[in-house]
């Protein structure tokens, strides 16, 4: 016997979950149980409790007749249309293929067609998490098989099976958005259902990854790919999420940082600037005492007249000696 491949399931941080996000993830991992043989592969109790459990699950849903319809449902609803139609043109081209029996390509579409009618056939039938897990399970498991890939390229299907995955990468990441709007809402305390549903998980989850060591002849390799997928998927939503709250709280603290930084330099330069007021006041009282004193051009003009009227003064007094010695009179 070859030896079995072993998978571990991933793990999923469960209570970073919004809401409706864990409504949709308990429902997305429901559609892929039921998808195999649970008693084959010893979990039949486990996804019996865990299918009881969808009425509690439907707590976490604020339905649109609460609420009216949201902004984003037609649009959910013609990319949902859209994905439907190409994988029938995809499955319908394939019989035709299929019918016509051409030699050349008997090869490729007997590769090719499990694949293909194992995945997109009557998609219609399943609800809207079901057709985007059997979507991404069919492009996955062309990742997985190129060779199948190559043959459905060469029998001219990737123009269809691009429109096809476009549409439905939309769709994820419309409902994503909705999701999220959806769970901003109020809609009280769902917590011991999440945390119900989180045991439940965590106790599928275990037992998948311990019984396909216990149970060599059980092929648990589809069941886990398929359940991989899915917490993939949410835990990116996790990643981006955190992301970008750490990118909003560091735009926060550095405009802080630059708000501070600014308010310090505005300190600093009303420090350092000169008290204007303070120092008209004082060239105003130095102003007034310079009027009250004479420049200092004029008190040296006067102290170099002053010995030159003195002088005069002098020579106009009468000569006493001379008028006493003859005796005359001045005239």
């Amino acid at each position: 016997m070859n030896k079995k491949n072993i998978i571990k399931i991933r793990k999923i941080a469960f209570t970073k979950l919004r809401k409706l996000e864990v409504y949709t993830f308990y429902n997305e991992i429901v559609t892929i149980v039921k998808r195999f043989d649970a008693k084959a592969m010893h979990i039949g109790n486990t996804s019996d409790v865990l299918i009881g459990m969808q009425p509690k699950t439907e707590l976490l849903e604020l339905k649109e007749k609460d609420m009216g319809p949201h902004a984003l449902t037609p649009r959910l609803n013609e990319l949902h249309e859209r994905r439907l139609k190409f994988a029938a043109i995809i499955t319908s081209q394939m019989r035709i293929m299929e019918k016509a029996g051409f030699t050349d390509t008997l090869d490729l579409i007997a590769l090719s067609k499990p694949t293909v009618y194992g995945l997109l056939n009557y998609l219609r039938k399943n609800d809207k998490n079901a057709v985007e897990q059997l979507i991404l399970q069919f492009f996955y498991n062309l990742n997985k098989s190129p060779n199948i890939k190559d043959a459905l390229y060469e029998l001219g299907f990737k123009r269809y099976m691009d429109e096809l995955s476009s549409a439905n990468t939309a769709y994820m990441e419309a409902y994503s958005e909705k999701n999220a709007d959806i769970s901003r809402r109020p809609k009280g305390s769902t917590l011991p259902v999440q945390r119900e549903l989180q045991n439940m998980l965590d106790i599928l989850f275990n037992q998948v990854d311990s019984y396909q060591h216990v149970y060599e002849d059980v092929d648990y390799s589809g069941l886990i790919t398929a359940l991989n997928h899915v917490i993939a998927t949410y835990t990116k939503l996790i990643k981006t999420r955190d992301t970008q709250r750490k990118n909003r709280k560091l735009k926060v603290k550095e405009s802080e940082q630059a708000d501070l930084e600014e308010k310090v330099d505005s300190t600093n330069v009303e420090k350092d600037a000169p008290d204007i007021s303070s120092a008209t006041s004082t060239t105003k009282e130095i102003k007034e005492k310079q009027k009250d004193k004479p420049p200092i051009a004029e008190k040296k003009k006067r102290g170099k007249n002053q010995p030159i009227n003195g002088l005069m003064n002098i020579l106009k007094k009468p000569d006493r000696g001379k008028g006493r010695g003859s005796g005359g009179e001045v005239k």
